[in-house]
């Protein structure tokens, strides 16, 4: 079985630089502010969500695909707070989300997988902006695909999706990184 992995923060939702640094000197960042739920509220990145929304309805049900969420979030006081954000926003954006397709985790991605599910194999694909959690990934044994989003760049070293495209050819390329 294929694995389609989804990032959240700045994958499915558009980056804000903004909620990660502080609004000035000494101030504490948005993100990390108690009662901000900052995560419930992102915006989408609209075509990213409709080709997700696309393969999440296609393979639901299917033995050959299972496309999750799967996020990251701070240790700390803030865990349940992000983790109920992130969940709700889920349920807010995606067409008959079920709770089994969601994985918030506060250790690095691969070592969620690796640590809490299976080794990762090439079945393992990572839709992620980040390029530390991309190296990682595909260090680790999985298949990286690198969402580009208008503030990081593209590389040669994945496979790449543009949330600029129309949903249509990030769809399109998706199943053909799934073929693979």
């Amino acid at each position: 079985m294929k694995n389609l992995w989804f990032d959240m923060d700045g994958v499915m939702t558009v980056y804000d630089y903004d909620l990660y640094v502080p609004q000035k000197t000494g101030d504490t960042p948005p993100f990390l502010r108690l009662g901000s739920h900052v995560f419930a509220s992102l915006a989408e990145n609209e075509e990213l969500m409709k080709s997700f929304n696309v393969l999440y309805e296609k393979y639901r049900d299917s033995e050959e695909v299972s496309v999750n969420v799967l996020t990251s979030i701070p240790v700390g006081l803030l865990q349940a707070e992000h983790t109920l954000d992130k969940y709700n926003w889920c349920l807010t954006h995606i067409r008959d989300f079920r709770a089994a397709d969601f994985y918030c985790v506060s250790v690095p991605k691969h070592d969620a997988v690796i640590d809490f599910l299976w080794p990762l194999t090439k079945d393992d694909i990572l839709v992620d902006d980040y390029p530390k959690n991309l190296a990682n990934w595909t260090k680790r044994g999985g298949t990286a695909v690198k969402c580009i989003n208008g503030i990081n760049s593209y590389s040669d070293l994945y496979d790449c999706i543009d949330t600029r495209w129309p949903a249509s050819r990030i769809t399109e390329v998706m199943e053909e990184i799934l073929k693979k």
